[in-house]
């Protein structure tokens, strides 16, 4: 077999094992030269002081991550494990004076989710792939250095190290693992006619901090707070060091309080007082966080393939399917292509002709599944987002006590290990998903219209008005058909 030099563009989760999966695959005989392309920092060579001034946000490793992961032998025992914290318990909040907590042992199997930053990960992915691979002739990265675009013809990556000429890379395979801005699903675009993508907010907007874990909060306690702050919603995760990442967020159409909106971090501070609710927070220092940053806002990807033979490339991760965090399952199912993808390269003894429209055959499905089940399970609405609560809550009841009766609730089967695609099938049969479509979509569109000034309020119509308006007609159909008849 011919050694094959495959780019991979961008050092995430699904870039960093994608690397590490092919280089394994060298064992026996040289099958890959893989050359890495990243605009950032190589995580897995900063120490310990480094790594926390460069971390970012905390998510889940749960089933799908890890069994990713746990592919590679040792990977997960001697560079992942206690990285984060163990999920212990999940708190529901519905309203500031109804909160639930569940133990984890109910819905995750043992030792199968935790909470970690982001950047720990890539960190732990890099340091395996440079203590194993780093000086192999096969293996070159090329950290600070942006792809500009793909020549998808010439099967080329024309990059730009910082500081230096741009340089040009060839490859047989392409994987664009790059992100929601990613330059190689340019590429589709640019050569298939047929290739329908769709890059859109989440309609919201939020900050997090950073705050000590409090008295009477266990350590691994996950919790999901309705109006934690009024009209805001927060997820919470347990972070190492006793502490607990608050992200708080609310829909775009909603009025930010002048306090949040304050650069005074005392003013912020006292809001928290009078209106956080989840716990005793500390809130002097949640407000010198709050004004420290920018909003962050969130986007999703819909791609309907992620393969081009064309081209020789395949989407993965986030340059495919970039999702909303509300199930936690952005950084798994990024993790599980990579693993996909390697378990093709066995069943077809890495005939790549077979393997690229059998990658988009098993995961635009799932990538699909994930974006919408991470924005449709939740409502903009929050009467609706109340009956969905108390509807989840009672299937997971029903479930409890009658097992043999009633199926347990789909997004709990996700956390366990099961296809995000069923879940989206089984949650579409109980009526949620078209339910919460329609007020999601509505919701959005009329937020757009309204701020774009293609409908206005133009004041309330008088009862005579409205009579001619809508009246009129009806009298006049009604009085037709009448005479029709006679």
């Amino acid at each position: 077999m011919c050694k094959q030099h495959v780019c991979i563009v961008g050092a995430g989760p699904a870039g960093l094992l994608a690397a590490i999966l092919l280089l394994r695959r060298n064992e026996h005989q040289t099958k890959y030269r893989v050359t890495l392309v990243d605009p950032g920092t190589d995580y897995g060579k900063l120490g310990e002081d480094g790594l926390h001034r460069n971390r970012s946000w905390m998510i889940g490793l749960s089933a799908h991550g890890l069994s990713a992961i746990r592919t590679v032998p040792s990977l997960y025992e001697d560079y992942i494990h206690g990285l984060g914290v163990d999920i212990s318990c999940a708190t529901i909040g519905i309203s500031k004076s109804l909160k639930l907590t569940y133990d984890a042992k109910d819905f995750l199997p043992e030792d199968s989710s935790f909470t970690v930053d982001r950047n720990y990960i890539c960190a732990a992915l890099s340091r395996y792939l440079n203590e194993n691979f780093e000086g192999d002739d096969a293996f070159t990265s090329h950290y600070h250095t942006r792809a500009l675009y793909v020549d998808g013809e010439r099967k080329c990556v024309v990059a730009r190290p910082t500081n230096e000429e741009d340089i040009r890379i060839d490859y047989d395979i392409l994987l664009g693992c790059d992100g929601i801005r990613s330059i190689v699903r340019n590429a589709f675009i640019n050569n298939h006619r047929d290739f329908e993508f769709e890059l859109k907010g989440t309609f919201s907007y939020g900050k997090s901090v950073h705050v000590p874990l409090p008295d009477g909060i266990e350590d691994g306690n996950f919790m999901f707070i309705n109006n934690a702050l009024p009209g805001w919603a927060s997820f919470i995760l347990p972070e190492t060091g006793k502490m607990l990442n608050v992200a708080l967020g609310t829909s775009l159409d909603k009025e930010c309080p002048a306090e949040l909106k304050s650069d005074d971090p005392k003013v912020v501070s006292e809001y928290f007082k009078k209106h956080f609710h989840a716990f005793d927070i500390d809130a002097d220092e949640a407000g010198k966080q709050w004004v420290t940053q920018g909003w962050n806002t969130i986007s999703q990807v819909h791609c309907n393939f992620y393969h081009s033979k064309k081209i020789n490339a395949l989407l993965l991760g986030d340059a495919a399917h970039a999702t909303s965090p509300q199930i936690g399952q952005g950084m798994n199912t990024a993790l599980a292509d990579a693993a996909v993808l390697n378990a093709l390269l066995d069943e077809s003894k890495d005939n790549w002709e077979a393997v690229l429209p059998k990658f988009s055959e098993q995961r635009v499905k799932e990538g699909n599944a994930l974006t919408d089940l991470s924005f449709y399970t939740f409502s903009l609405s929050p009467a609706m987002q109340v009956k969905l609560m108390f509807g989840q809550m009672l299937r997971r009841k029903l479930h409890f006590l009658l097992p043999s009766v009633f199926d347990n609730d789909p997004m709990d089967e996700v956390a366990r290990g099961g296809k995000l695609s069923e879940a989206y099938h089984r949650m579409s049969e109980l009526g949620i998903i078209q339910k919460v479509r329609l007020a999601n979509d509505s919701v959005i569109r009329d937020h757009f219209e309204r701020n774009v000034g293609m409908v206005r309020d133009s004041g309330k119509r008088s009862f005579t008005k409205k009579v001619v308006l809508y009246g009129l007609p009806i009298v006049c159909a009604v009085a037709f058909g009448m005479n029709k008849r006679a």
